[in-house]
């Protein structure tokens, strides 16, 4: 591990040279930054703080960074606006898209508010989510409308991605974009940023990013977690969790939960909107939670091994926690449903247990995000919003 090599360097039992230097730059990435390690550890020794401390070494001082995370990452995000190299032109173009869903779902359109001045929020998705989970910034859409909250998004270059992969290596990127999506927050005047179901983008934006957001920077900061729990707890929207009739189990993302301590409001939703009887927990929920395995890049990070790592080691555990949670519906005639309201916890999801583990297969699981439920539990919508025979 990184750690020992670090180790033997410090005690000077290993010679400096450039294999060395290389072999530690590879394996300070070979960890999840999930920091379950640290929670258990004896005497607190926090590896994934050491991990990211040493990644921003080499990228500030050295220049050497992983090309996923780096130049398709940051860099590219603050040249286009977003990591995927989406413009303002081709995330409009999605939106219509996004409408086109809604209105398939639930056979009306819904016109998603863009640079509305004054709103009470500016929500920041994950931008993977309008390529890969489009039903998922739609889902957001629709409870939104219908429980008469005032919120926009922005198409401003840097004010409608919400990642920023500089929080895995790098202060000086992490705070170039930070800026950036402040900025955009502020110019159209809204009240405050929320971030989507996305963990380390709200780790980012809201807990690290207040040694960014001061003075003329200063702006509120949260989760959509609690808001889409007062949806719940206030009674705006009636959800009928009948209409949730299959074996569900939640994944506690590691950047929200064991990172930031937002443990409750995704379990108030979830027993809100899914019968108690089809509730699965997994052993070792909440900030005992295990990672799903694509943490700090390993998501979309694809070159070496770092697929096969990320797919059959990292990923493994989680997958096994996953159908320890489900022991007892494991029959494939069930249908069951793996929540997960992280952006990056679904591409591991879909990485390993759907597509190397083959979980859809053989035991009919698919997975999704929070808001889904919701939107699925909703009263007088056509049914489902969810459904087990969609391409994910």
């Amino acid at each position: 591990t990184a750690g020992k090599l670090l180790g033997k360097w410090a005690g000077a039992d290993l010679e400096l040279n450039w294999r060395v230097v290389y072999r530690l730059a590879e394996l300070v990435y070979r960890c999840s930054l999930c920091r379950r390690c640290a929670q258990t550890c004896p005497v607190g020794v926090d590896n994934a703080l050491i991990a990211r401390e040493v990644r921003k070494l080499f990228s500030q001082e050295m220049g050497i960074s992983p090309e996923a995370v780096h130049k398709s990452g940051t860099v590219n995000h603050l040249k286009s606006g977003s990591t995927t190299g989406m413009g303002t032109a081709a995330f409009l173009d999605t939106l219509e898209m996004v409408e086109d869903i809604i209105e398939e779902k639930i056979g009306r359109r819904i016109k998603i508010p863009v640079d509305v001045p004054g709103a009470d929020f500016l929500l920041l998705h994950n931008a993977g989510e309008f390529l890969a989970w489009p039903e998922n910034p739609a889902a957001f859409a629709i409870l939104f409308d219908a429980a008469g909250i005032s919120w926009t998004l922005s198409s401003e270059m840097m004010g409608y991605e919400g990642v920023n992969y500089g929080v895995w290596y790098d202060d000086v990127q992490f705070a170039k974009i930070l800026v950036g999506q402040v900025q955009a927050a502020k110019r159209l005047g809204v009240g405050k940023i929320v971030v989507g179901e996305c963990g380390h983008a709200t780790k980012a934006t809201v807990t690290i990013g207040d040694r960014i957001c001061v003075g003329d920077l200063a702006i509120p900061r949260e989760s959509c977690l609690p808001i889409l729990a007062d949806i719940v707890t206030s009674g705006k929207i009636k959800f009928n969790p009948e209409q949730n009739n299959f074996p569900v189990t939640m994944h506690d993302p590691c950047n929200m939960v064991r990172l930031m301590g937002i443990e409750k409001p995704q379990w108030t939703i979830l027993n809100a909107v899914v019968p108690q009887n089809q509730i699965y927990p997994m052993p070792n929920a909440g900030s005992e939670n295990y990672c799903c395995g694509g943490g700090s890049g390993f998501a979309i990070m694809n070159s070496q091994n770092f697929p096969q790592w990320r797919n059959h080691l990292s990923s493994r555990r989680k997958a096994r926690q996953v159908l320890e949670a489900f022991k007892d519906v494991l029959d494939p005639s069930i249908p069951k449903y793996y929540c997960a309201p992280c952006s990056n916890c679904k591409g591991s999801a879909r990485d390993s247990m759907i597509e190397a583990f083959h979980f859809k297969d053989k035991y009919n699981m698919t997975y999704g995000g929070l808001v889904e439920l919701m939107v699925n539990a909703m009263p007088g919508l056509p049914q489902p919003y969810i459904s087990w025979e969609d391409e994910f």
